[in-house]
This record gives C-alpha cells, sequence and structure tokens, in this order.
C-alpha cells in the first residue's frame, strides 16, 4: 500500500494522459476518477497495459450517466491445482495412456469387427493410434485455442491440464486452462470463450472427413443386416449431429451407408464436446461468451434455459451438474463493463448458435 500512495501522481499522471477527467479522488479507500469520454476501449486497454508496471488493475462503470475508473491493487491469483512444472505433463501422459487404452479395446470388439470387417491385431493397433492422434488434437487444440487468444489479449493463464478418464466409457474428461487475470473488456471475453470451440471445431471437422474417407461403406440392405446383428448383440447406434448428415453427400454413394471406424467416435466425440462448450452456462465457454453481451440477470436466464434443454435431450446428469455450479459461480464481469461488444462479434453470435445447431447431438428426443 506504501508503494501505491508513493506513485500516486505518477498514477494520475498516466490516467489523465489517456481520458479526459473532470474529477479525482478516493472512495472507501478505492481512487476513483471521474471522467468524460465518448469511447473509452482502446484508451481504456492502453490504461490497464500501462498500469500493470505498478501492480495496479483499473475498472470502468457507467453510474448514472457517468463513467468511473477505478484503481485496485493487483490480486494475486493461482490456479486451483497445485503449482507445478511436471503434473501438465503428467497428466496428459495420463491421459494419453486411458486415450489410447480405450482405442484398442473400442477396435477389439465383436462389435467392431462386424462394422468394419477388421480382425486382425495390426488394424486395431493401427485404428486405436489414430483414434488417439484425432481425439488429443480435438482436445489439445480447443485449449491452446484458448489459450494464444489469453496471450493476445494480455490475460495471463495457466498451461492446460488434461484430465484423463476412464477407458471403455468416458476416456478423456477434456483439458482445462486457468485463467489468472480477467478480461479487459467485453471484446476479449467474447474472444477467450469462443477461440476454444471454434478451433476445436475446424479439427473435428478434419476429423470428420477422415472418418468419412476411411469408412466401410456397404449398401442399405447389408446396413440393415449389420444393425439387427449389432442390437442382437447387445450393441446401440449412437445418433449423428446434423453435420454428419451434411458431409455425407460431398462424398458421393448416394446409394450406400458409411460404417465407421473408431475416428468416426472421436469426430463424433469433438462434436459433441463443441456443441455443450457452447451452451451459456457460466462454467462453459458459451457462458463467457454469451456474458459478452448479455446482462448478469440475462445470463443467469439463459443458464437455466441450457440447464433445462440438456436434461430433456438426455444430459440430465450433465444439467445437474451445471444447476448445482451455478449458484458457486460468481459471475465474473470484465473490467472495462462501459464499452459494449463490437458490431462483428455481435453478428458471429449467429454462427455460434449455427454451431451448436450443427453440432448437438440429442440423446432423447420426443
Amino acid at each position: 500500500m506504501v508503494a501505491y500512495i508513493d506513485n500516486i501522481e505518477n498514477v494520475k499522471t498516466i490516467v489523465s494522459k489517456h481520458f479526459n477527467v473532470l474529477d479525482v479522488y478516493f472512495d472507501v479507500g478505492v481512487l476513483t476518477f471521474k471522467v468524460y469520454d465518448e469511447d473509452i476501449k482502446e484508451k481504456f486497454r492502453e490504461l490497464y497495459r500501462e498500469l500493470k508496471d505498478y501492480q495496479l488493475v483499473p475498472t470502468a462503470t457507467k453510474e448514472d450517466g457517468v463513467i468511473f475508473i477505478r484503481l485496485f491493487p493487483k490480486p494475486r491469483v493461482e490456479p486451483p491445482l497445485p503449482k507445478s512444472r511436471t503434473l501438465p505433463l503428467l497428466l496428459f501422459l495420463a491421459t494419453l495412456g486411458t486415450v489410447s487404452i480405450d482405442g484398442y479395446l473400442r477396435s477389439s470388439t465383436t462389435v467392431y469387427e462386424i462394422i468394419t470387417g477388421k480382425t486382425g491385431l495390426i488394424d486395431k493397433i493401427l485404428d486405436g493410434f489414430i483414434f488417439t492422434i484425432a481425439l488429443l488434437a480435438i482436445i489439445g487444440i480447443h485449449e491452446f485455442g484458448h489459450k494464444i487468444s489469453a496471450k493476445i489479449d494480455y490475460i495471463e493463464s495457466s498451461p492446460p491440464y488434461f484430465i484423463p478418464g476412464i477407458p471403455t466409457m468416458i476416456p478423456t474428461f477434456g483439458a482445462v486452462i486457468f485463467q489468472k487475470s480477467p478480461a479487459i473488456n467485453r471484446d476479449d471475453m467474447f474472444d477467450i470463450g469462443v477461440s476454444g470451440p471454434i478451433a476445436g471445431f475446424l479439427v473435428s471437422i478434419g476429423v470428420l472427413f477422415a472418418s468419412f474417407s476411411m469408412a466401410r461403406w456397404v449398401p442399405v440392405t447389408e446396413y440393415n443386416v449389420i444393425v439387427e446383428s449389432i442390437e442382437r448383440g447387445g450393441g446401440i447406434l449412437l445418433p449423428s449431429p446434423l453435420i454428419f448428415y451434411l458431409v455425407r453427400p460431398l462424398f458421393g454413394r448416394p446409394d450406400m451407408v458409411p460404417l465407421f471406424t473408431i475416428v468416426g467416435f472421436a469426430a463424433w466425440l469433438g462434436m459433441l464436446i463443441t456443441a455443450l462448450n457452447l451452451f451459456p452456462a457460466w462454467q462453459l465457454d458459451g457462458g463467457r461468451i454469451f456474458r459478452s453481451f448479455l446482462s448478469r440477470k440475462q445470463h443467469k436466464i439463459a443458464g437455466y434455459v441450457s440447464v433445462v434443454i440438456l436434461a430433456v435431450t438426455g444430459y440430465f446428469f450433465f444439467a445437474l451438474l451445471i444447476l448445482l455450479m451455478m449458484p458457486r459461480t460468481p459471475d465474473i464481469a470484465p473490467l472495462d463493463q462501459v464499452s459494449p461488444l463490437s458490431k462483428r462479434r455481435k453478428i458471429a453470435v449467429s454462427l455460434i448458435i449455427a454451431i451448436i445447431i450443427l453440432t448437438f447431438i440429442p440423446l432423447r428426443t420426443f
């Protein structure tokens, strides 16, 4: 606090350089600037960058039509996991193991042999290897999309922490990156939220095209026989997202049906991860995206609507988890609460909704 007082004149000079200051005073111990400016987005970003040297974080709010800039000591934020350089690597290796085992076991079942016609050990190992690379690429590039966006927007973040899963059930629970500093403005909040799903979605499309290329194409009559055989063996066919049906005509063969290898399952998971992450609940990437232009109350309503949609479409336990976590998760607004979301990002929201429609997979319909 002493350093803060010692530098107060320098801080005032910096703020005055960027804003038209009408008044300066302490409000409950917080240095507050009453300013008059029409567009503060870029000015505020520059102020944020300059104040980092003083270990100060600015906020901007509009109250009764007046803009207030308040300066706070920079908080020390650490990720909830133990600080370790080796932990992210160990978690990645563990996830690599669970996904690899899952891929081999899935390609070693009788049902898989019926679908693909593959029975050789080399085929099983190769399919399992391609599945592992595809799934980890989808998850990894998703997280690095967040990481790169955070770096561009001067937001501190942790390395990605992969989460190993349970082979034959859920081989991985994805990965997470912990944000160590708040978003500067609504644009940054939107960007860091959307960057991961968009990056993962693009990789998933690549995996989807590879899945169609590697698929075994059979006549409809043979397909029906295979389906009956799978069902007698206790297997089930997963419902496909809309994007699968839109891509299929690109490969011709209108009288044939594709039977996918487990690489198709990686594409399926990639689409599902994309869709679920884009729902507007705060714990998900979509929470940041939609909070960037919704009010706190509107965002809360959108979160409850998401819970209902997930529950009725077959994701009951996931919906329950979100419902239980929502009251525990604080609303984290950007530092600059005055500047609106940019016009092109508002237009991009329609693209986000389109991606949800293309990738969401209802497990239950009415």
